[in-house]
């Protein structure tokens, strides 16, 4: 290597790591929490940054728009968020004789803005928006598009607007193998739980979502 494009290799490395610095590593220290493992891409919009939470191994893709003035909002181990992303913790609330918009934050009751959780292993599509209270149970999957207003059961795969749990990743028993490979015994759901809501969730609601994936 010449010393012409050795300089010419450090100033690239110079330009590089002043970007990190700028745009990355700084805004790092501004969030809730932010694991060593854990990254984000930008474009990326946060009110309320002191309020994210991104645990090990996890990202969150550009583009996305995260609204956590007043509540929490989540991320925990090995999960993957696409493009597009929207989170709103908040709620306007009403109060008779006033115009919504007049409404201050601080007026509003303790619960109004509830926190949103992502659990560990869940995979998030693109343009997807979690709303006020919701989990997303771990090892989901949320579809690209997906409204979730709801929280959705663990292992489970929504889609739509309301998002709604169109099938499992697993079945019970197959969650129950999975776990034993990932997780302490203490951690680990119990095979009457996962029967529970695969059950509710999918063999007695088949006809409703065979009709919703036409």
């Amino acid at each position: 290597m010449t010393i012409y494009n050795r300089f010419k290799r450090n100033d690239f490395l110079s330009a590089l790591r002043s970007i990190y610095l700028r745009y990355f590593a700084v805004k790092r220290k501004k969030f809730g929490y932010i694991h060593p493992t854990a990254w984000f891409r930008q474009p990326i919009l946060v009110k309320g940054i002191n309020n994210v939470y991104l645990h090990e191994n996890s990202s969150i893709l550009g583009n996305a728009q995260i609204l956590t003035i007043l509540a929490k909002f989540i991320v925990k181990k090995n999960t993957g968020i696409a493009e597009g992303l929207t989170v709103v913790t908040g709620n306007h609330i009403n109060i008779i004789g006033r115009f919504y918009r007049t409404i201050k934050d601080s007026e509003k009751p303790a619960n109004a803005d509830k926190d949103v959780i992502v659990e560990e292993d869940v995979w998030i599509g693109v343009n997807v928006t979690l709303l006020s209270g919701v989990t997303i149970g771990r090892g989901s999957i949320v579809g690209a598009g997906s409204v979730c207003r709801f929280s959705v059961p663990p292992y489970s795969i929504v889609a739509g607007n309301p998002a709604k749990v169109i099938g499992f990743k697993f079945t019970p028993t197959q969650i129950i193998e999975h776990e034993k490979a990932l997780y302490p015994e203490n951690e680990r759901f119990s095979l009457e739980f996962l029967k529970d809501n695969y059950n509710k969730y999918y063999v007695k609601r088949i006809k409703e979502i065979v009709a919703f994936l036409k």
